[in-house]
């Protein structure tokens, strides 16, 4: 398993180290620790070198340049390991707090048309779904006493996890809205996971559309990855050495282990009813749209107001075809 370097959670830790020092003693830890090329915008809007910003001003870089970018790298760094639904399904730029994404029906065909004849208007029936952009907001757990005795890396760490909630919430908001509109469901996958979830993906197919994507529950993950184990394949010996995946039956796979609210199914496995995992055609089944993606609320000063830092985001999902999605069930 590869184990994450959190290159700007250590960074940032760094640099809140620094801010405690002298001048003399900022070029000196700079010249030890930061790497030679590392750069950044300075607030005239100009690439710097890092070390130059420590360097020529370090304090007041270090507060307006260096540590309010790592700050947001940091948060950005917590939630990357937790994307799963803004990778599959379709995100749609919101210019209002309200947005509305028309959608056609499945299953439509091209008219014939005669020699010489107009081409009519396509006649299918269109639906709407309507997107209305909700905040989401995390106060990573800085007290004044984390920042009183220096307690940088755990500070760092907070401000990480403030990327992984919120991200977590785009998640828990898109599985809430498809698993409770998903059209049909495949069951009895309890013992014989892999026969099951082909049969799921041809249910979609059947309903006339493409299946791309399959979204696991960790649980149901592990129990698709333990029918390989006794699989003598080449690919069945990759999937054993790393425990991944990649793609299965001609779907992209991806684990999602946050709590579904939406009511009506539950998200897990190993008892009967579960829900599993979600097969989709992900350009028919759902869509995000995308408010405002995850930032930093504007704070005055970065290195004394961390006690009062903010992350938001502003985002919505919806389902367009409930057919398009298929439940996988135990």
């Amino acid at each position: 398993m590869v184990i994450e370097s959190y290159t700007h959670t250590r960074r940032l830790a760094e640099y809140l180290k620094m801010s405690t020092m002298g001048q003399s003693e900022i070029k000196q830890r700079a010249e030890k620790v930061v790497p030679r090329e590392l750069a950044y915008i300075n607030q005239d809007g100009k690439v710097q070198n890092a070390r130059e910003l420590l360097v020529s001003e370090g304090l007041n870089n270090l507060a307006n340049v260096l540590i309010p970018t790592e700050v947001y790298g940091t948060i950005i760094e917590g939630a990357e390991p937790y994307r799963c639904m803004r990778n599959v399904l379709p995100i749609f730029e919101m210019g209002a707090e309200i947005l509305k994404v028309p959608y056609g029906e499945t299953g439509t065909y091209a008219p014939v048309v005669s020699e010489g004849s107009e081409i009519p208007i396509q006649d299918q029936t269109y639906s709407v779904a309507t997107f209305t952009a909700k905040k989401y907001g995390v106060r990573p757990l800085i007290t004044n006493e984390m920042v009183a005795d220096a307690k940088f890396g755990v500070i760092a760490a907070e401000i990480r996890k403030a990327g992984w909630r919120i991200e977590n919430a785009l998640n828990q908001a898109a599985l809430n809205a498809i698993l409770l509109n998903s059209g049909s469901s495949t069951t009895n996958a309890s013992t014989t996971p892999l026969p099951v979830l082909g049969q799921g993906i041809g249910a979609v197919a059947n309903q006339g559309f493409h299946p791309t994507d399959i979204i696991f529950n960790p649980a149901c993950y592990g129990a698709v990855l333990g029918a390989f184990t006794s699989v003598f394949t080449s690919t069945a010996d990759k999937i054993v050495q790393t425990g991944q995946i990649g793609s299965l039956l001609g779907c992209n796979v991806s684990i999602l282990g946050v709590q579904y609210t939406g009511g009506t199914y539950n998200w897990g496995w190993g008892t009967t009813g579960n829900v599993g995992g979600i097969i989709l055609d992900r350009n028919s089944a759902a869509g995000i749209g995308m408010r405002e993606d995850i930032q930093v609320e504007q704070y005055a000063d970065p290195i004394r107001d961390l006690v009062g830092l903010k992350a938001t985001a502003r985002f919505d999902a919806e389902t367009f075809l409930n057919a398009a999605a298929v439940r996988f069930i135990y």
